[in-house]
């Protein structure tokens, strides 16, 4: 990662795009010039555009998110830890370095004044021909009456299974894995994306309590594509990739129902 140090902002770049013309573009967005930047809609803590910009002998697709504080705690927090943007970077890095996708890091800016961050965002690349994995699961698998359909379907369940299993099989928590932060890529196979890796951490053990919030997170969607088979199917992939949990299936199975239904009853999204 090359750094690149201006008066109180502090740039670092992925190696591969050291280019001129996508560090202007960036510094015109973080200046507030985004003319020809798309605001796309985001949280109240976060500011975030889609641009495109010269690189690697073409024109490339990216992400800007700036990140805001959210509260006095939060911005005080920067003094003893990362920000925001520096642990959405390492959280992305950790899934790289253990095969799973993600959205590629390419920027991480830092404003400092007196050492201490006042301004952080990260910029990504995008990722070609994805959707969010119920637009995807939707556009792919409405009305399951072709049997070709359903073959493509259990298989992609399969997958999906075996990614987050994968995931935690390496010790990685990823914080926020609500369906708009997972991204399928169209293909045959079509490739799972995990962005938004504010909250992705690695531990020598994943912790049990960590291992059933995702798990409730991969089974909150309630779309009508998805049946009970495909939930049973998802968790048999998952534990394809974690053997020391078979034996445990049914309290694991049990846990993540009770979880899911006090998480759907919670936001009203529970029905009987």
């Amino acid at each position: 990662m090359k750094s690149l140090v201006m008066p109180s902002l502090q740039l670092q770049f992925h190696p591969a795009y050291q280019c001129s013309d996508l560090q202007g573009r960036i510094l015109d967005i973080y200046s507030g010039r985004v003319e020809g930047a798309d605001p796309i809609q985001s949280s109240a803590y976060a500011k975030v555009f889609a641009f495109d910009a010269p690189c690697q002998g073409g024109v490339r697709s990216f992400f800007y998110k700036e990140f805001f504080f959210r509260n006095l705690r939060d911005r005080f927090s920067v003094l003893f830890r990362a920000s925001r943007a520096k642990r959405a970077w390492t959280g992305a890095c950790i899934l790289a370095d253990h095969g799973l996708h993600t959205a590629m890091p390419v920027c991480l800016g830092e404003q400092r004044v007196l050492g201490i961050v006042k301004r952080n965002f990260l910029v990504t690349q995008a990722i070609p021909d994805a959707l969010e994995i119920e637009k995807y699961i939707k556009k792919h698998f409405f009305r399951n009456d072709d049997p070709k359909k359903v073959l493509r379907k259990r298989k992609f369940i399969s997958l999906f299974g075996k990614t987050i299993g994968k995931m935690h099989r390496s010790g990685i928590f990823q914080g926020d894995l609500r369906e708009r932060n997972v991204l399928v890529q169209e293909g045959d196979p079509p490739e799972i994306y995990l962005i938004d890796n504010e909250r992705t951490s690695r531990y020598p053990r994943l912790p049990e309590r960590k291992r059933l919030k995702n798990l409730v997170q991969a089974n909150m969607n309630r779309i009508p594509e998805i049946s009970r088979t495909d939930r049973l199917r998802f968790f048999c992939a998952y534990l394809g990739e974690n053997p020391d949990l078979v034996p445990f299936k049914k309290d694991w199975i049990r846990k993540i129902l009770r979880k899911t239904r006090a998480r759907l009853v919670g936001k009203g999204r529970w029905a009987s």
